[in-house]
């Protein structure tokens, strides 16, 4: 018996609504090794050169950032309501954001390679374009899982993303941080692939490894997940349609006391969530000093931790409500 979605459409199976949850499986190893545990310290302490000053920028860049999707991330998500297909959108924006991550390898101890600044706009545009199909992701969801089972898709999406952040600082924790650092027999003499330490090449692998793993995985979204039918507007219509329902909504939004709180709060909860997830691993190695080893050891046991989480927090949603939950 077909389930029916929260939009009242056919819900997808289980092969399409698995290939939903898994684009957080390609998309959430840039926030965990790039944004978090290895190349942001990296950039920060090395590429900088100064801890501080390396926090600073990082600040700046992601306030930028941030200030950025704030403007137009609701029109992006108007124009998805009103385009009603996603997918040619979700796979644009990871076709634009690969290479900017492809090429945060060039971003050298000191300063070299790219440099400071272009490193940054680089930073800057993949969170752009990281959260542009964050929006277009998210919006499938009402219609692709089964009504029954949003909460438990949504959660599973959220524990595959950790669950791959996990996986993958193991490999780097045994390919890369530990050989020549420690005296297990199982662990590699050198860096595997003939990494060279002395030009951190070993961190700055991250780069090119995270853009393959987004490309290789958006894969299973594009090829088996169900898209909204195409609403025939082109996309000139589409964004004036779309920028009118937001000004539209705006002015309307006293009218929406619940919504509008709903949105108040949920926005000071990920700004304070997002500070700690940016700056956590900034923060623990320019001030406490942890190299790459414990901090990949620390980001082990947080994915780890998160992926529990995920799953048990989407099975309690489903059960008892998302407040009660």
């Amino acid at each position: 018996m077909n389930q029916l979605s929260l939009t009242g459409t056919k819900a997808a199976g289980p092969l399409g609504y698995h290939s939903w949850a898994l684009f957080e499986w390609a998309r959430n190893p840039y926030v965990i090794l790039v944004t978090i545990y290895i190349f942001a310290p990296y950039f920060s302490g090395t590429v900088v050169g100064d801890p501080v000053r390396g926090q600073t920028l990082l600040g700046y860049a992601n306030s930028i950032s941030g200030a950025l999707i704030a403007v137009t991330a609701p029109l992006l998500g108007a124009i998805a309501d009103k385009k009603g297909r996603r997918k040619p959108w979700i796979a644009t924006f990871v076709a634009l954001m690969v290479p900017g991550i492809f090429l945060l390898w060039y971003a050298e101890p000191g300063g070299g390679g790219i440099g400071i600044l272009p490193t940054l706009g680089l930073i800057i545009i993949v969170a752009i374009l990281f959260e542009y199909s964050a929006v277009f992701h998210n919006a499938m969801l009402p219609s692709v899982a089964p009504a029954s089972k949003v909460g438990m898709v949504s959660g599973l999406a959220l524990a595959y993303g950790n669950l791959a952040g996990l996986l993958l600082m193991i490999f780097v924790l045994y390919a890369f941080a530990l050989p020549g650092n420690s005296e297990w027999s199982f662990i590699p003499e050198q860096p595997l692939f003939g990494l060279d330490p002395t030009t951190a090449e070993p961190d700055r692998i991250v780069g090119p490894m995270v853009a393959l793993w987004v490309m290789l995985f958006t894969l299973p979204l594009v090829l088996f997940t169900p898209d909204g039918a195409d609403a025939g507007k082109s996309i000139g219509t589409a964004v004036r349609e779309g920028l009118s329902e937001v000004w539209r909504t705006l002015g309307q939004l006293r009218h929406f006391a619940n919504v509008g709180l709903y949105l108040l709060t949920r926005m000071i909860f990920n700004d304070g969530m997002a500070g700690v997830l940016i700056f956590g691993g900034v923060y623990a190695a320019g001030t406490f000093g942890w190299g790459t080893t414990e901090l990949l050891l620390f980001g082990i046991i947080t994915s780890f931790s998160a992926a529990i989480g995920a799953v048990l927090g989407g099975y309690l949603d489903d059960r008892l409500g998302s407040k009660r939950a």
